[in-house]
């Protein structure tokens, strides 16, 4: 909808086309006064939403009770019912609660549930006061975790750099000679009475001991 079509509703008309000469004459002056009109309304809103952002400031840097008077200011030239108070409300409620004034902020909680009407605002003015009546969780000295204090000793030592342990030494594998490979894997035979049996087998021990020399001196290869 244009200006003309709104000045012609304000004059009684549906469409401009309607409009008499006499209100014709005034068509032009009362667009004129919309628009201051329209104006007037924006800086109120703005100077509104300032109040109301100044409160929340105060309230984030911890200055609850100057926050709790600009945000009732806000909300006393605001009202209540619209979406701007009812998000003021909600911030004053905080500003309640953190200057202990906790029976104002559930009042306030509670006034939004029943009054506002908004939905969203209404939920949340349930959700806060839910968490604000919920029962403080009570633990006892035992349940406390204790932290130990820190002696000079602890510090200093936190400040060291590590010191690396020693590693031990690594064993580099060494190959076995062949008659070291054979007696360690030799098993001794059962007692033998045959006297043959004992010769061959001190001619084993013999030609395996010169084998390994040959082997070590590197006049045959293994």
């Amino acid at each position: 909808m244009d200006a003309d079509e709104l000045v012609a509703q304000q004059l009684g008309a549906e469409t401009p086309g309607q409009l008499s000469d006499v209100q014709g004459q005034y068509r032009e002056a009362i667009k004129q006064k919309l628009a201051e009109r329209a104006e007037e309304l924006r800086r109120e809103k703005e100077a509104k939403a300032a109040k109301f952002g100044a409160g929340k400031l105060a309230y984030e840097r911890g200055q609850y009770p100057a926050s709790a008077r600009l945000l009732e200011q806000a909300l006393n030239e605001e009202g209540p019912f619209t979406q701007l108070g009812g998000e003021i409300q909600l911030w004053l409620a905080l500003a309640y609660q953190a200057c202990g004034r906790e029976e104002d902020c559930l009042a306030t909680y509670r006034t939004l549930e029943k009054t506002h009407p908004l939905p969203a605002i209404r939920r949340q003015a349930a959700d806060l006061r839910y968490i604000m009546e919920a029962p403080k969780l009570q633990i006892s000295p035992d349940e406390r975790v204790q932290i130990p204090v820190l002696t000079d000793l602890d510090v200093n030592r936190g400040n060291r750099a590590p010191v690396a342990r020693p590693r031990p030494p690594v064993k580099r594998k060494v190959e076995k000679t062949w008659d070291e490979e054979f007696w360690e894997n030799y098993t001794g035979p059962r007692i033998m009475t045959n006297k043959y049996v004992w010769a061959a087998a001190a001619v084993v021990a013999t030609l395996a001991a010169v084998y390994s020399s040959y082997v070590q001196r590197g006049l045959i290869s293994p």
